[in-house]
Order: structure tokens, then sequence, then C-alpha cells
């Protein structure tokens, strides 16, 4: 990571098929918490991936067939 941001890469199972993806993730820091609970620090991160990567075809007028994966993650030391 650089500045606090990076990739992350790894294997994305959707629908039944397991397929390589890799998400834009950035560090949001690290702090204390609160006294019951412990530190903890934070990420957060995106990515895109088309549905027909995945089988998914059809049948949903409505759906584009690229998907967004939008994620924030929060990691507690016990």
């Amino acid at each position: 990571m650089a500045d606090g941001k990076g990739r992350l890469t790894g294997d994305l199972n959707f629908h039944g098929v397991t397929r390589p993806v890799t998400l834009d993730v950035a560090f949001n820091g690290y702090g204390p918490g609160f006294p019951v609970s412990g530190p903890r620090m934070g990420f957060s991160g995106a990515g895109r991936f088309k549905r027909s990567d995945f089988g998914v075809n059809g049948g949903r007028p409505f759906a584009g067939d690229d998907v967004d994966l939008i994620f924030e993650v929060e990691f507690v030391k016990k």
C-alpha cells in the first residue's frame, strides 16, 4: 500500500462460479476504540465485475451486466 491505498486480488464466488477479481482498497485509520472493546482499524474497498463472467445472463431487464461491489470493514483487536 502506498499512501494508504492499494489493490487487493482474490477469488470471488458468485452464482456458483469462482473467478479472480481485483479491488481498490484504502486504509481508513487506526484508533483506540471504546475502552471495553479495544483498538480497531478500518478499510474501504470497491471494485466492479460483470454478471455474465459468472454465468448470469438475461432474465432481468432492469439489471445491467456490471455489478459494483463496495465494502467497509472494521477489525477489532481482542
